[in-house]
């Protein structure tokens, strides 16, 4: 004879499955994240990047006139 479960241990059995399961906000990031550090150019300008940040060559920039202003 066949095992019977209730629609409450289905319910459960789905939600432990959805704790694992990535939404597809994170997927895109994930996928974002491969193409950025894939690509020697962009992680070589991100190096430089943190660099600047680490020897105090920044700028603040509070709005769109300070960035042309900058160009």
């Amino acid at each position: 004879m066949a095992e019977t479960i209730s629609i409450k241990q289905v319910y459960d059995e789905v939600k432990k499955m959805e704790k694992d399961m990535v939404t597809k906000k994170e997927m895109m990031s994930l996928i974002d994240t491969i193409g950025i550090m894939g690509n020697p150019e962009t992680m070589n300008q991100v190096a430089e990047s943190m660099e600047d940040i680490k020897k105090g060559r920044v700028k603040e920039v509070s709005s769109v006139k300070d960035l042309m202003s900058e160009m």
